[in-house]
């Protein structure tokens, strides 16, 4: 399976929080990150590997996804990014940057809400929960599942071996913290509180998540830069690894500093 035990030189750990035990991977050595995955489960990409190779990447596996054991204790967004805070808070030890992708970059910002102790910088990668008027949305069929997720399935590795009918089980396993909701108008209400800095990736593909989505987060984040990936689905990890990897990392290492040109910065010191 693609999520088999050290896959891409990742390790699989289990952390035991307050709402139970949660599984993750972890690989690297450098400044840590936690990265969220989306409603479909976690999926190995290329980025993923080479951010390990520059930083120490958690990859935290929600409870009920990709087969394990759902959680009384958590059957909300907030509870959710509650549960990932104690994740951060107990296996990292202090706040750190936080990449979340789709569903996860859902959970990314209620984290960054109501826990702002745990986040630093952060990346949303074309973010659910900011679709008004259900625009958008998941599909539900292998071929229009295919076009949502990727304008280049080729580049998809050999670990990402998960099967249609497992994504579609992780799709539900989603229903439980949203309940189905497109726009969660309680985030939207507390996105001003959010004081992490924010890089916004959206797809110029892109079908699942509508432009009114950037539109929503541009305007209401306090700090937040938006960078439209060309060529590029829901999955932009896969679809363009290079660009991908070069921006967010180059975010990571710079943080608001890397919109402005090198030389800039040069003169500047």
């Amino acid at each position: 399976m693609a999520h088999a035990s050290g896959t891409l030189g990742f390790e699989r750990k289990t952390a035991t929080l307050s709402a139970g035990a949660m599984d993750y991977y972890v690989a690297g050595d450098g400044e840590p990150i936690v990265f969220l995955h989306g409603t479909g489960g976690l999926r190995w990409t290329r980025p993923l590997q080479m951010l390990s190779e520059k930083f120490r990447v958690h990859l935290p596996i929600y409870p009920g996804f990709d087969g394990s054991a759902p959680s009384d204790k958590i059957d909300s967004m907030p509870a959710l990014a509650s549960l990932i805070a104690d994740f951060i808070g107990k296996e990292i030890g202090t706040g750190c940057d936080v990449i979340g992708l789709s569903f996860g970059g859902w959970t990314a910002c209620w984290l960054a809400a109501n826990h702002p102790e745990m986040v630093e910088l952060l990346v949303l990668e074309a973010p659910a929960g900011f679709r008004p008027g259900g625009k958008g949305g998941l599909q539900r069929d292998p071929d229009g599942m295919q076009r949502m997720l990727f304008t280049h399935p080729e580049n998809r590795l050999p670990e990402d071996d998960r099967t249609f009918e497992e994504t579609l089980a992780n799709y539900d396993a989603g229903q439980r913290f949203h309940g189905g909701i497109a726009l969660d108008e309680d985030l939207v209400a507390k996105l001003a509180d959010i004081r992490s800095s924010t890089l916004l990736l959206y797809g110029t593909a892109e079908i699942g998540i509508p432009p009114e989505t950037v539109h929503i987060l541009k305007e209401n984040l306090p700090k937040c830069d938006v960078i439209y990936v060309y060529d590029a689905a829901h999955q932009m990890q896969v679809d363009q690894p290079e660009r991908y990897f070069n921006v967010v990392s180059d975010y990571l290492e710079r943080g608001e500093a890397f919109i402005v040109r090198r030389s800039e910065l040069a003169e500047a010191s």
